[in-house]
């Protein structure tokens, strides 16, 4: 299956690393507005891919779920997430409804 051409509206962890490296956004969508609980801030944040123009937005999807929307749901897995993917700057929106743009660093 070819996530680009049968389901244009979302993407992979591995359609996401090759579409940031092509200059595409990483944006932080807050779901639902985080709690602290101890040390721990829990919410639910999902994260999509848009492109250069803004015209074509992509959820991100976990394969092993039948395509379901990759929900993080803690500030540690989603900042861990974002590093793996080559982010030096993490932010994270807080209130339901915002977004956070994340874009990698340009190679020098």
């Amino acid at each position: 299956m070819n996530l680009m051409q049968d389901a244009p509206n979302v993407v992979s962890e591995d359609g996401l690393r090759t579409l940031l490296a092509e200059g595409h956004s990483a944006d932080v969508v807050c779901r639902v507005t985080p709690k602290r609980t101890g040390a721990q801030w829990s919410g639910v944040w999902t994260v999509h891919c848009v492109s250069p123009d803004g015209e074509t937005r992509r959820l991100l999807v976990t394969a092993r779920n039948n395509m379901a929307a990759r929900e993080f749901k803690t500030i540690n897995g989603l900042s861990s997430f974002l590093a793996g993917l080559g982010v030096s700057i993490v932010s994270i929106p807080m209130v339901e409804g915002k977004i956070a743009s994340h874009q990698l660093d340009n190679a020098d």
